[in-house]
């Protein structure tokens, strides 16, 4: 079921975004901020990667954005969500697009990722 509320899409969108910055992907505190230990990715690249803490992310080569009218947020249980969304990148003369999917867990107060996909999708 689709999540209305814009307090909580404002903040796991602010987060997801913080998680494309090279300075918070590279940085093993900043990260772990972010990302619950064990926390399964499944980069557009394929193959599955599970983070544990003191890891860091693959560095984004070019600039990775959200596209804002593709956003929309379902509630899984009160303290899980899936964020869904199309993000952009644009490096060097190129652009590529991908459908991606986070899964938010409120742990203790704060929201980590705990399950991340993208998927290279067509212009």
């Amino acid at each position: 079921m689709l999540n209305d509320d814009p307090r909580i899409k404002k903040i796991l969108l602010q987060r997801e975004e913080r998680l494309l910055e090279n300075a918070i992907r590279n940085d093993p505190v900043k990260i772990a901020d972010f990302v619950e230990n064990g926390c399964v990715e499944i980069p557009a690249s394929g193959g599955e990667r599970q983070y544990k803490t003191g890891e860091v992310f693959e560095n984004v080569d070019g600039e990775l954005y959200i596209l804002s009218n593709s956003v929309k947020l379902i509630d899984l249980s009160e303290d899980c969500k899936l964020l869904l969304y199309v993000a952009g990148k644009v490096s060097k003369n190129s652009r590529i697009k991908s459908n991606r999917s986070s899964i938010w867990k409120n742990i203790g107060g704060q929201w980590k990722v705990i399950f991340h996909q993208g998927t290279n999708c067509a212009e």
